[in-house]
């Protein structure tokens, strides 16, 4: 053994992972999803890739979709930083759910030294291994599934309760699920057969990755992906503008639809494409009018632009006088009448119930008390002109007044003749008289009945719409300045509202400019402009029918324009520079020496030769074999696992962050010499972390074993197998198959023994049935361990010769060895009992006899020669 190449001091380098972390912060999110999963998943799937395809589009702003966005891990690895060099162990596993179908109350616990889980195929033992896989770092992370066989059995998300221990603390239990990452389990990593085809790639003469530096071709591949998905979408949204073809005639709008491109104003295709009721009202007016001059003689037509030019002239000295009453002087004049009027009415209030007021009366000089005392005084001068007297009875309650009643009710009256209240009164009439003065107000120029009306429409219908809008307008404002007089709340209108002058004026224009064309007996340019006017109209028709579809041609156009400025970052260039840098850096260092140490340990052919190589814009960087070989041709499949496991323990080794390491299945593949050396490797491994290795091969069980008690490590087994109920998943801590340390004196006989005088019945028996087994395989190790002092061990393919010499060989020893197994065997339940046996059932005292006979015979066997 060479204890040396354990772990020779190194001097400080940045790790792969170390590297893909700082590199991941510069990175933008598509980016740093997909080399997360890189990481992670070795390969990702196309799914993955939709996911990093859908970041992409949303960084580039080629995507509305407000969906939340794929989570991206928050580091690369999401290890913890290197320097935490820490103590960790990982204690064990419990509580697992929905994870194959190993039962949830199974339990596995790890030791702090070497841990070996053995189990047969389809035991149980890969489920273990997968929590740990899913939940440490691994790169092969295999989907969890549950127990497919039970199918009442409610679906839920695998999950299963991680015991750890910091240094000499306490056990902390983390919860391990699917997609939950905790950074101090990712201290340890995982290696199984998935994980050597990462490091060996087959398709290229560079055939040998170094851990971590698949990523780089991985995200090659995904950035190729996601290029060809966006030129799909391009493709797609690429299509024939078609939409000039539903236009029937020329129109400025068609033209604009002929030129639409990623440059088109959409938003003032959206105003050309209004398409309302007044536009329908227009195109039916402008059909009349066609009609009409392909109808009527010139002659016919001139007089009619003659008398609309008559009424238009007419309209347009009405309309310059109407908004005089409701300008803004006469607004700041209504302002003023209204604020006169409060300050009578306050005067008169004032002035009026100094005289009639009372404490204990709070209403005097209300509405309601006006009314009141006004009603008192007309019955009073009724009954008579002087009243009330001093005597008068009480025109309520008929008493006689008395003269302090007399005079109150005398000034009671008087509040009616005040002057201010006189004067307010007044006042208010006036303002009475406005009000009814602006609701009379004339404000209809073409009323609906009248003949200038119908005659305008025929002629200037767009002008018959500007006058009904200005005369809305004055209605609005007339209402608004009534309700403020009314109410005297509302607030009075800002500003003049303008005459339609300009638009009469134009409007008579054209006509004069008709009648000219007529006079040069040419109805044709009256004709062409309404023609023209009319298909624009219908155009605008056409557009609002189809805005939606147009617009969405548009945003196509641009999409595709942003689409393909943005494909030019799709490069693979800041893969491959920061591939070549990390393959500089790290490759031609410590790594370099230390893989070629690990290969001399497990006894693996290196591709010695590190090469580079230029494939479709990538540069290939990894090991070759000497002649330009691929591996796979030269190097056995036995050979490649080696090499790929020799990897695997470079990296951890070049890591200070390492805790430990989890290996399932390491030796498939390799023949009996090489598992020795990697049993070696792992029992020195062992001395520098915890080591966890779970395996079905009891040879390399048996080789992990003998090493690890030759170089005195800790060791911890375990054996996953199918219970009584033929499910998997049960565990027997502390215990592995015959040939172990367990089974090389009959002490595992006398616990069963002990067991079985405790016992009765059925349960008696049985415990005498194993102790007779477990004395069974005491027997054979006796025979390996004593007899032949290990000259041939079992799984061995050596034969330590040196080892005769100690042989003390009698006949005794080997006649009662063989008696033995004989006697044994008739108490074991594979057996029948004969009929010198005597019949019965095996009984504790006939197994105590022969643990007897097995320590004597062991006496004697372990006797050496002299």
């Amino acid at each position: 053994m060479q204890e040396a190449a354990i772990s020779r001091p190194l001097a400080k380098t940045v790790s792969i992972w170390e590297a893909l972390d700082g590199w991941g912060k510069s990175l933008p999110g598509w980016q740093k999803f997909m080399v997360s999963y890189a990481v992670r998943d070795g390969k990702l799937s196309d799914e993955r890739i939709g996911e990093a395809y859908t970041i992409y589009l949303r960084g580039a702003l080629l995507s509305t979709d407000t969906a939340p966005l794929p989570a991206i891990p928050d580091s690369i690895t999401g290890r913890p930083d290197s320097t935490d060099s820490s103590p960790l162990i990982i204690a064990g596993i419990k509580n697992p759910v929905s994870v194959n179908a190993i039962p949830g109350t199974a339990e596995l616990h790890f030791g702090n030294g070497l841990t070996i889980i053995y189990g047969h195929n389809g035991a149980g033992k890969s489920g273990f291994a997968r929590i740990l896989s899913a939940a440490c770092f691994s790169r092969s992370r295999q989907k969890i599934h549950p127990n497919v066989y039970d199918t009442k059995a409610e679906v839920i998300p695998a999950s299963a309760d991680i015991m750890i221990r910091r240094g000499q603390g306490q056990d902390e239990t983390l919860s391990a699920t699917h997609g939950t990452e905790h950074p101090v389990l990712r201290r340890v990593s995982v290696f199984d057969s998935a994980i050597a085809t990462v490091h060996l790639a087959q398709e290229t003469p560079l055939g040998f990755q170094p851990a971590g530096f698949d990523v780089f071709d991985e995200v090659v591949r995904i950035i190729e992906a996601i290029s060809k998905r966006l030129d799909d979408d391009i493709a797609k949204r690429r299509s024939e503008n078609k939409f000039v073809n539903i236009f029937i005639g020329e129109s400025a709008i068609k033209t604009d639809i002929g030129n639409l491109s990623k440059d088109t104003d959409a938003a003032a295709l959206r105003k050309l494409a209004i398409y309302g009721e007044t536009e329908a009202q227009r195109l039916a007016e402008i059909d009349t009018q066609i009609a009409e001059l392909k109808s009527k003689s010139p002659a016919d037509l001139i007089k009619q632009r003659e008398d609309a030019k008559k009424d238009i002239d007419d309209l347009k000295k009405r309309a310059a006088g109407l908004p005089h009453e409701l300008d803004d002087d006469a607004c700041n004049a209504y302002e003023e009448q209204v604020n006169a009027l409060k300050l009578k009415i306050t005067a008169a209030m004032a002035a009026s119930l100094d005289g009639v007021g009372s404490a204990d009366l709070k209403k005097t000089g209300s509405n309601t008390w006006e009314t009141f005392a006004n009603s008192a005084r007309q019955l009073g001068r009724e009954e008579k002109e002087s009243y009330p007297q001093t005597g008068d009875p009480c025109l309520l309650c008929h008493r006689p007044l008395d003269e302090p009643s007399a005079s109150l009710i005398k000034r009671f009256w008087s509040f009616f003749d005040d002057e201010a209240r006189v004067a307010a009164e007044k006042a208010n009439a006036a303002l009475d008289a406005t009000v009814e003065r602006l609701k009379k107000l004339d404000l209809l120029l073409l009323p609906a009945e009248g003949r200038m009306r119908a005659d305008l429409v025929k002629v200037v219908p767009a002008l018959v719409r500007t006058i009904d809008e200005f005369a809305a307008q004055l209605a609005a404002r007339r209402d608004q300045i009534v309700a403020y007089l009314e109410r005297r709340s509302e607030s009075l209108p800002e500003g003049n509202i303008a005459a339609p002058g300009a638009a009469i004026d134009a409007c008579r224009q054209t006509l004069d400019d008709e009648i000219n064309h007529l006079n040069e007996n040419s109805v044709d340019a009256a004709l062409s402009v309404r023609q023209a006017e009319h298909i624009l109209l219908r155009h605008r028709q056409v557009l609002s029918q189809n805005i939606e579809d147009v617009c969405a041609y548009v945003d196509s156009q641009e999409w595709i324009d942003k689409a393909a400025t943005t494909k030019r970052s799709l490069t693979t260039r800041f893969v491959t520079e920061k591939q070549k840098d990390l393959f500089q850096t790290l490759i031609e260092g410590n790594y370099k020496d230390r893989l070629k140490q690990e290969c001399s340990d497990l006894d693996a052919v290196l591709p010695i030769e590190f090469k580079a190589r230029g494939s479709a814009g990538k540069t290939m960087r990894g090991l070759q074999m000497q002649g330009g070989h691929k591996p796979n041709e030269i190097l056995s499949e036995g050979e490649q696992r080696a090499v790929a496991l020799a990897d695997f323990l470079t990296e951890v080794n070049l890591n200070p962050s390492s805790a430990g390491i989890v290996l399932d299945d390491p030796v498939t593949s390799l023949d009996h010499r090489r598992k020795r050396k990697i049993a070696e490797r792992l029992a020195r491994e062992a001395k520098v972390r915890q080591v966890i290795v779970f395996t079905h091969d009891l040879v390399f069980l048996s080789k992990l074993m003998d090493v690890a008690k030759e170089n005195n490590v800790e060791l911890s087994t375990h054996w996953v197998d199918r219970g009584s109920d033929n499910a998997p998943g049960h565990v027997k801590l502390d215990d592995c198959p015959a040939g172990s340390d367990a089974y090389k004196t009959p002490q595992r006989a006398k616990e069963s023994l002990a067991k079985a005088r405790k016992a009765i019945g059925q349960t008696r028996v049985d415990n005498v049935r194993a102790g007779a087994s477990a004395l069974r395989q005491t027997l054979e190790e006796i025979i390996i361990r004593d007899v032949f002092k290990g000259t041939v061990k079992r799984w061995d393919e050596q034969v330590k010769i040196g080892n005769l010499k100690d042989i003390a060989w009698t006949n005794e020893v080997v006649d009662e060895i063989c008696l033995l197994q004989e006697d044994i065997s008739r108490l074991i339940d594979a057996h029948s009992t004969s009929d010198e046996f005597g019949g019965g059932m095996p009984e504790p005292d006939d197994l105590e006899k022969l643990i007897a006979r097995v320590d004597a015979m062991q006496i004697e066997a372990k006797k050496k020669r002299k």
